[in-house]
């Protein structure tokens, strides 16, 4: 009767599991796998003693899983200490304080937070490798999915080698006339592709009503004021101390005037709280400004002495208070502040002659002086898992991207010029920052002739019967002068940024349309956009190498949702440009592959400083960083051990 019932029991539980067992990923302390995977390696019929085969029913496989799947809480402890250098009397140890405390199983063990293992008795050290298996386990089951999502096309797989190659991307020509697309995802893993970019929300903070000024409020003469703002600081002017700052940056200010003065409208004279949405739904957006006709930059610096700077600072206070800003945010939002000073107020000069702040501007470089370390060391606002690609997933994904440039779709259909024209486009924006991770910005100014550069040479080689052979070679480069990148006031121009091979097909193919001998024999240097390249099918009004389906150059905004938007689709992480920066030097810190040198000279090539690259780019959690040094001590103690017993 026993027996009965345990087999009973052990159907229902299979029948209860059975139908999210094929695509359920469990975490087994430190080692991640799928049920699908599991069940492929168990047998599913047994031989009898004549021979004959006996098929298992679906209850019996899934009870035989269960069981050869479980590790045992002895197995389990002992493996943890394994792997923190401690022995078996340890982990006997262990293993008593855990059942006095009525646990049993790994999985009870895994749930468990570092602070409730210690709680009852369990060595501190323990608990943390313990967290740090669980957190292997969560990174290995995320990369399954992910390389699940990204799939395999038959011609990539095979081009791979089976395994995706080296490092993911094969790059090379571009697929040929007969090649169709990848098949699209169905079912569950299309889902997250299928979400509209803005709800899929990176960021723990909630959203609230909008406060700056719109473009329909903004009175007449502040609309002249905020425009001869922009053009003063764009172009050089009498009184002024610094070079002329870029269109983005100006950009920057015009945005940051139009929230000052929001809050001045809204909040400082309206009496909102700028938190609570609005009550009548019919508002538009959020509570009217009512802005006065002759409101202007001078309502909220009154006066060039420090008493001016008193409404921004307010300002910057409301801010911090009640819509949550990070210190790296208030940072910004106080350099365009000190900018707008400047430009209302001008400068002065001192008994010498010469030229000095304004008082109403040195206060508010003061505040920035007290924010300098709140800005760098502020926790990131958005949910990093929910972007975040380990650098060989995001070089898979480059290869995908090219898979998707074949000119007919999946069932073999010719596609339009325009859509393979944008898929190569999208290819190549995302291959480039595979081998140059810049700034979205070399991505939007990229200019053939300017900026991308082919330089051309012959290569000698010794040849048969001694003889010296040239071959032609060529290297696409994209070169900046301090103007065009954003560190270049500091660095000035900076090392030619070189491209790998892998691209040139692709880029080759997207500027000059398919090979020609006669063409490729005169040369790349010189030549300029051809109207049979893929971007020709744009009809670009502009002389940038990238454009917008329209036809107009990328801005920031667009380009960097046209990123998103891919890697959304493809891995089910919001991606973003700029984060490629942060992968590549995560992963090259991380797996320890270069030196100090070498981690020096990429600092460089990539246009930040090295204490940048540590502080900002890397973005390793506090231990992973301090993992080498526990592996470093463990390695100490037992060759001082082996020393003393020599």
């Amino acid at each position: 009767a026993h027996q009965q019932l345990r087999e009973t029991m052990t159907a229902a539980l299979a029948r209860a599991i059975a139908p999210a067992a094929p695509r359920r990923i469990r975490f087994r302390v430190g080692v991640a796998f799928s049920d699908r995977a599991v069940r492929s390696r168990l047998p599913r019929s047994t031989a009898g003693a004549d021979g004959a085969v006996a098929e298992k029913s679906d209850e019996e496989a899934v009870a035989e899983e269960l069981q050869v799947e479980q590790e045992s809480l002895d197995a389990f402890v002992a493996r943890t200490c394994a792997r923190i250098g401690r022995g078996e009397d340890d982990a006997v140890k262990i293993t008593a304080v855990l059942r006095a405390n009525w646990f049993e199983t790994p999985e009870e063990i895994a749930a468990l937070s570092t602070s409730d293992l210690s709680a009852v008795g369990v060595p501190a050290r323990f608990a943390m490798e313990v967290e740090a298996m669980n957190e292997e386990a969560r990174v290995e089951a995320e990369q399954a999915a992910i390389a699940e999502r990204l799939g395999a096309n038959p011609a990539a797989t095979s081009a791979l080698g089976g395994d995706g190659g080296a490092d993911g991307w094969i790059g090379g020509a571009l697929p040929g006339p007969d090649t169709r697309l990848p098949r699209p995802t169905t079912g569950r893993l299309a889902a997250t592709g299928r979400t509209a970019l803005a709800d899929v929300r990176v960021t723990r903070r909630k959203r609230l009503p909008p406060y700056a000024l719109r473009d329909d409020e903004i009175p007449g003469a502040l609309a002249d004021e905020l425009g001869r703002m922009h053009r003063g600081v764009t172009s050089r002017r009498v009184g002024g101390a610094k070079a002329p700052v870029r269109v983005t940056t100006a950009n920057n200010y015009l945005e940051v005037a139009k929230g000052l003065l929001g809050w001045y409208c809204r909040c400082k004279l309206g009496g909102w709280d700028g938190a609570t949405p609005p009550q009548d739904p019919t508002l538009l957006k959020t509570h009217p400004a009512n802005a006065p006709e002759d409101l202007s930059l001078r309502d909220v610096f009154p006066s060039s002495d420090a008493e001016g700077a008193a409404l921004a600072i307010e300002y910057l206070q409301w801010l911090d208070e009640k819509r949550g800003v990070l210190p790296s945010t208030e940072a910004f939002q106080l350099r365009c502040l000190i900018a707008l000073a400047k430009w209302l107020h001008g400068s002065q000069t001192n008994e010498h002659g010469a030229a000095m702040e304004q008082p109403v501007v040195m206060e508010l470089v003061r505040v920035q002086r007290g924010n300098v370390t709140l800005a760098t060391k502020g926790e990131h606002a958005a949910d990093e898992a929910a972007k975040w690609l380990d650098w060989p997933d995001y070089l898979r994904l480059v290869e995908r991207l090219k898979w998707e440039c074949a000119p007919l779709t999946h069932v073999g259909d010719q596609r339009p010029d325009r859509d393979v024209a944008m898929a190569v486009q999208r290819y190549l924006l995302f291959a480039i920052l595979a081998c140059v991770p810049d700034r979205q910005r070399t991505l939007r100014e990229l200019e053939l002739g300017r900026t991308l550069v082919c330089e051309e040479f012959d290569d000698a080689a010794d040849g048969e019967n001694g003889e010296v052979k040239l071959t032609r070679r060529r290297v696409w480069t994209v070169k900046h002068s301090p103007d065009d990148y954003k560190t270049g006031g500091a660095y000035g121009a900076r090392p030619s940024l070189v491209l790998d091979e892998r691209l040139y097909p692709a880029l080759e193919a997207w500027l000059f349309g398919p090979p020609d001998p006669e063409e490729d024999a005169r040369g790349f240097t010189d030549r300029g956009y051809s109207g049979w390249g893929w971007r020709a099918c744009l009809a670009p009004n502009h002389d940038c190498v990238f454009s917008r389906p329209n036809g107009e150059p990328w801005n920031v905004s667009e380009l960097s949702r046209t990123f998103s938007r891919a890697a959304m689709r493809l891995t089910g992480k919001k991606t973003n440009p700029h984060l490629v920066r942060d992968m590549v030097i995560t992963h090259v810190r991380g797996e320890g592959i270069a030196t100090d040198a070498e981690l020096e000279a990429l600092s460089l090539y990539m246009g930040h400083s090295i204490a940048m690259q540590k502080g900002t780019y890397d973005r390793r959690t506090q231990e992973q960083k301090v993992a080498p040094a526990i592996g470093l001590m463990s390695a100490i103690n037992t060759r001082a051990a082996e020393k003393k017993a020599r």
